[in-house]
């Protein structure tokens, strides 16, 4: 958490107020799931970049801190997860607007139509670029805009005025990459922006394939069956992943025994391995992620559904 915390501080110094801005836009199309992205360059006017400067900034500002993504839904206030930039589609958008032969500009005001999201750029000399993205309005759509005039794309530039249904710069930020870190202001818009659940969906198959090869379920198939395309059970079977509880073999030793002491009913074969069945799927999921907790004021026990790890 420290080294996030001092990442967020960079991108919370003066400096980027002198960034120079550009802005790229990307659409996207779905194939058996797997995302494509087709991403332009867009000529803006000098107001529209001061204004998506002052939005990028403004919001870094409010930020106190980062911790690492969660899965697992929380309020995150005015403060940021954050996750690898590599492990999202968002690398993809980015390798194309640092590719050597630069994406194409935008000629037409209608080309902007069915854009997935926008991506302004904030550039400093000698300093790694800084990326605040936003998913585009659904309103922004063929259907809704077949009768603008062409007229507010002037001489090829996006410029800066302030009618309703046009292509809407607002004052939020779902978003930001810079140096392969990923800062998330919106999990939710951040998600599917990003054809997040796929990669939950990918999680969920390499965690099984761990379970069957580590023989630690009697049926693993069975928790694939169960979770599916839950998006609750994959948040938390993709936070089981990521936290590897199921990995410590003193771990699921201590919980064999505190699951009986406790009368918590969760079912054991003869040979010691889990089982696992539609009516206790998510009791299995919450305490493989360590979500079921005794208070040591009271010894009161909880589900929780998102933790943070106290710092020493």
């Amino acid at each position: 958490m420290a080294k996030l915390n001092r990442l967020l501080k960079e991108l919370q110094q003066d400096k980027w107020l002198k960034s120079t801005v550009s802005l790229y836009v990307a659409k996207r199309k779905l194939r058996n799931k797997i995302a494509k992205y087709d991403v332009f360059q867009v000529n803006v006017d000098i107001s529209l970049r001061k204004k998506l400067r002052k939005i990028a900034i403004k919001r870094l500002n409010l930020a106190n801190v980062a911790t690492e993504y969660d899965f697992n839904t929380s309020d995150l206030d005015n403060d940021m997860l954050s996750i690898d930039t590599s492990e999202t589609d968002l690398q993809l958008i980015l390798e194309q607007i640092i590719a050597d032969k630069d994406p194409e500009f935008i000629k037409d005001f209608s080309d902007l139509v069915d854009s997935w999201v926008y991506v302004a750029r904030l550039d400093l000399p000698d300093e790694e670029p800084l990326y605040s993205v936003r998913k585009v309005s659904e309103i922004w759509s063929t259907k809704k805009v077949n009768n603008l005039v062409n007229a507010l794309f002037q001489k090829n530039m996006l410029v800066d005025i302030k009618q309703e249904h046009i292509f809407r710069i607002d004052e939020k930020i779902d978003f930001f990459s810079r140096g392969g870190t990923i800062f998330i202001a919106d999990k939710s818009n951040f998600e599917s922006a990003l054809n997040f659940r796929v990669g939950m969906e990918k999680n969920r198959d390499e965690i099984v394939q761990e379970f069957k090869d580590t023989n630690l379920f009697v049926d693993a198939d069975e928790i694939s069956s169960l979770v599916g395309n839950n998006l609750k059970r994959l948040r938390k079977l993709s936070q089981v992943k990521k936290a590897g509880y199921y990995k410590d073999k003193n771990f699921l030793t201590k919980l064999k025994h505190v699951s009986k002491t406790e009368g918590w009913d969760i079912k054991y074969s003869a040979d010691g391995k889990l089982i696992v069945d539609k009516d206790d799927i998510d009791v299995v999921l919450k305490v493989l992620n360590n979500d079921r907790l005794k208070s040591m004021i009271n010894d009161e026990n909880f589900d929780v559904d998102v933790k943070h790890k106290l710092q020493k």
